[in-house]
């Protein structure tokens, strides 16, 4: 006999059952994650900032292009793309599964407004991608950071798989776009 449910409902269903069980991963992977790879990334790109630094410029010229090139590395291209990311699930309203679904606990303090597509996960890869225009084994490091946080969130019982995978197309397609527009060189 065949199901009722869609995949994405059988996989949040299933997810959310192991989550009730191991509700300190579920926590830390949905939410605290995204605070991990911002940490991450910032004290990757300082880093490689100083790495870099010509021995000739003062602090103020240091901190000017280190400024630049954060704004331009990470806030405009991640900035549009969570912009959009907003404006999509404005348009297209999709009821979370703890709501949509009985049966289904939610597993972390969450709201019961949109969940398409995952805004952490267009956040998360965006930013990942545009690590991996400069760093590719850094890049790597934080997909798999971002693969984590989406299953988690879906354990919650927060998203369906099909919100982020479009949260994962959204946040690799807008950088992309954006690298091959901008044309950034990077050290």
């Amino acid at each position: 006999m065949i199901s009722k449910h869609t995949i994405d409902q059988r996989v949040v269903t299933s997810l959310n059952h192991w989550g009730v069980h191991h509700l300190a991963l579920v926590r830390f992977g949905s939410n605290d994650l995204v605070y991990a790879l911002i940490g991450i990334t910032a004290l990757w790109f300082l880093v490689r900032k100083l790495n870099s630094r010509n021995p000739d410029r003062n602090s103020k010229e240091f901190l000017l292009t280190f400024l630049k090139d954060g704004l331009l590395l990470f806030v405009v291209p991640v900035g549009i793309a969570v912009i959009t990311s907003e404006l999509i699930s404005q348009v297209y309203v999709r009821q979370r599964p703890f709501v949509a679904m009985s049966g289904v606990k939610l597993l972390v303090p969450h709201g019961s407004d949109g969940g398409m597509p995952s805004h952490h996960v267009v956040f998360m890869v965006a930013v990942a991608v545009m690590v991996y225009s400069v760093d590719r084994k850094m890049g790597y490091i934080l997909l798999l950071v971002t693969l984590i946080t989406g299953i988690a969130r879906v354990s919650a019982g927060i998203h369906y798989p099909s919100d982020i995978l479009a949260g994962a197309l959204l946040g690799w397609i807008i950088p992309t776009i954006y690298l091959r527009v901008v044309k950034l060189k990077w050290s």
